[in-house]
């Protein structure tokens, strides 16, 4: 009974990873996406069976590619190539000097509508008009 144990408690040994297990092979690529199945399970939490985890279209090694979260079927590539980089933590909206300004929509020359917060992190010159 003792032996069993030992061995349950090596087998449940809290600092092995993906990686040092043996039926990971960081050179197979199960489901064809373009990530090794180790990369997926440890490093990035997809699916390695599934080309597209989330199920949005977009094949997971794309999704990184166009920096989307391969994990949020909600969240896609655009086609222009912009990064998703809402931080999430965005707040204080408001017309006061330091306040954030409102997650505005804005058509690009791609025709998808972007979320400006989409943008944040980063310094972009915005040519906006207006018509009556």
């Amino acid at each position: 009974m003792t032996s069993l144990l030992l061995l349950l408690a090596i087998g449940c040994d809290a600092t092995s990873t993906v990686a040092d297990d043996p039926a990971c092979d960081p050179l197979a690529d199960a489901d064809s996406d373009g990530l090794d199945d180790c990369t997926e399970l440890e490093q990035l939490g997809t699916d390695p069976n599934l080309a597209d985890t989330d199920g949005d279209g977009h094949t997971d090694s794309a999704e990184l590619d166009c920096v989307s979260d391969p994990l949020d079927g909600e969240q896609i590539c655009y086609a222009c190539g912009w990064e998703h980089s809402d931080p999430g933590d965005l707040d204080n909206v408001g017309p006061e000097v330091g306040d954030t300004i409102g997650n505005l929509r804005m058509g690009d020359q791609c025709g998808e509508q972007v979320p400006l917060w989409d943008l944040a992190g980063q310094y972009w010159i915005l040519f906006m008009t207006a018509a009556w």
